[in-house]
Formats: structure tokens, sequence, C-alpha cells
């Protein structure tokens, strides 16, 4: 990854969420709201203008991915199972009492965004690149800001979390 620029896997995780909604039988996985988020938040944060969503959204873009399903077997469906997973852990550890939520490389990924209105009473951080904040936290500005989402921007492959270790938050 480049000090100065996006993750270019955060924008392809999110570009295959978008692209995943156009196979049919996908949408009973994603979790409802994401793939809608996703969008909203990549145009608002300019990481991709309306030509990219628009392709991904296509059948011809499905087409690629099932192309290449032979080097990688199930990994564009992947994704899908993988939001449907996590949201669902996540809301299970809420129920259990959970008040705080983590996610480590969150990239574009909207579950904090998502959820937090639904959980006033938990909070929400996500960590990434700085490069990848900055971009995320302009399009969460755009969209509408959530009081119990924190995104904190760290290169994690330069530093150590721990219980001690303090990080600068960003505001989105």
């Amino acid at each position: 990854m480049h000090k100065d620029k996006p993750s270019r896997t955060a924008l392809k995780v999110a570009l295959n969420i978008v692209t995943l909604a156009a196979k049919p039988g996908m949408r009973k996985i994603i979790p409802p709201g994401v793939v809608e988020a996703t969008e909203r938040l990549l145009l608002a944060s300019g990481a991709v203008g309306a030509t990219s969503i628009g392709l991904s959204r296509s059948r011809k873009m499905v087409a690629v991915y099932e192309a290449f399903n032979w080097m990688l077997p199930g990994q564009f469906e992947a994704f899908a199972h993988r939001k449907k997973f996590c949201e669902h852990q996540v809301r299970n550890g809420i129920d259990a009492g959970a008040t705080q939520i983590l996610v480590l490389g969150a990239g574009y990924d909207t579950i904090g965004w998502r959820l937090a209105p639904e959980f006033a009473s938990v909070n929400f951080f996500e960590i990434d690149h700085p490069a990848t904040v900055k971009l995320k936290a302009k399009g969460i500005k755009a969209m509408g800001e959530r009081n119990n989402l924190l995104l904190i921007a760290e290169d994690l492959g330069n530093s150590i979390l721990a219980r001690e270790t303090t990080i600068p938050l960003v505001q989105p």
C-alpha cells in the first residue's frame, strides 16, 4: 500500500459488493442496506464516480467475476457471505451486551455507519490506513455523521495496537 493513497483492496471489496447485488439471489444474502450505503459512500467520498458504480452494477461485470471463478472458486460470492456473517456477529455481540464494536481494516465497510443509529448506546470504532480513512470520512460527512462512529487513522503495518496505545481519532 502506498503511503498517501487509499487502499485499492478496500475499493475492490466495496465494488465487489455492488457487483454482487446484480447477481441473482445475492440480495437475499447481503444484509439490507449494505449495497445502497456502499454505493453512497463510494460516490460521496469521491473514491469512484457514477460510471464506475454503473459498470459495477452490470450483469456484464458479474459475468467477468464469474469467468475468473475457476482461479479462486467461491471468492466472489464469499464477499456476500462475509458481510452477512460479520453483521450477524456484531448484532449478536450487541444483544449479548457489547457496548463497543471495533472494525480493523474497515476500508469502505458501512457497518458502523449503518448500525450506529439503531444502536445509539454502542460506540463503533473503525481503524484503517490514514489515506483510506481520510476519503471515507469525507464520504461519511456528506452522507450524515454518526455521533457514535469514530474513524481512527492508523497504518497498522507500521504500528502495534495495545491497550496502552493512544491513537488520534478522526471524526468523520
